[in-house]
């Protein structure tokens, strides 16, 4: 019954003039300021987090981490696919398509996927079997997950965006942090690879043709939807961090 509200309500949001193009729009200043302050004290929330003040990781816990992790990340295929088949519109179903295609390696490169498991495997963790047996998908990993698609389901297609625009701007902030969690593992540059790649991803910037239209209607829609994202992946990491830590 959500879902059907939220494809009715949606509607109102196909209303929305989606054509123009980034370098057209000017990102209000209110906007900019609504993600400065929600960036620092997302940021600065972190900076409590024991998993993000280690100095070092032992043996054990890599493998923890890279067989928990997985299961963090490997599961956001669900997020993009409610998205894009519950849109009716062609332009977030293209975001949703590319930021596909970029993370499986097309045109040219390793996937995603292949990276990680390039991680996982100088861990000492198998990804395939992780697939197959979802031996590490704890239960708050399941909640996590689970909890994202039930907001979806709950919520309009434009807070459905940009709840994906707030994930995906989180990337630029979280993967600062896993980086440089990664370099107490005392691994070989390459095998970090895919927490560099992350820190660099522009996936939010490409939904801004059409968040900034969004926003400019209904910033409650938008700020709501970024609230939720980033307190949820904030307590998401507290509870990794309760796990690894836990004796």
């Amino acid at each position: 019954m959500y879902i059907l509200k939220s494809m009715l309500q949606s509607a109102q949001f196909l209303q929305l003039d989606l054509t123009v193009t980034t370098n057209m729009l000017h990102i209000p200043d209110d906007f900019k300021q609504m993600l400065s302050e929600c960036d620092e004290h997302y940021r600065l929330s972190l900076q409590e987090i024991p998993l993000f003040n280690a100095t070092q990781t032992p043996p054990d816990t890599q493998k923890k981490f890279a067989a928990t992790f997985y299961h963090i990340r490997g599961h956001f295929i669900d997020f993009m696919w409610f998205i894009a088949n519950f849109s009716s519109n062609n332009a977030v179903k293209d975001i949703i398509i590319n930021n596909i295609k970029e993370e499986i390696g097309h045109p040219k490169g390793l996937s995603h996927e292949m990276l990680y498991e390039r991680f996982a495997n100088a861990c000492g963790v198998d990804v395939i079997d992780e697939i197959i047996h979802n031996t590490n998908n704890h239960s708050f990993i399941k909640t996590y997950n689970k909890t994202h698609i039930e907001w979806l389901s709950k919520h309009d297609e434009s807070m459905r965006l940009a709840a994906f625009a707030a994930y995906e701007r989180l990337d630029n902030i979280d993967y600062v942090f896993l980086n440089q969690f990664g370099t107490t593992f005392l691994l070989p540059e390459d095998k970090l690879l895919f927490f560099k790649v992350h820190i660099h991803v522009e996936h939010f910037e490409r939904t801004l043709d059409i968040l900034t239209p969004i926003f400019n209607q209904h910033p409650d829609k938008i700020k709501q939807s970024f609230d939720f994202i980033y307190q949820h992946q904030r307590q998401m990491w507290q509870d990794l961090s309760d796990y690894l830590y836990s004796s």
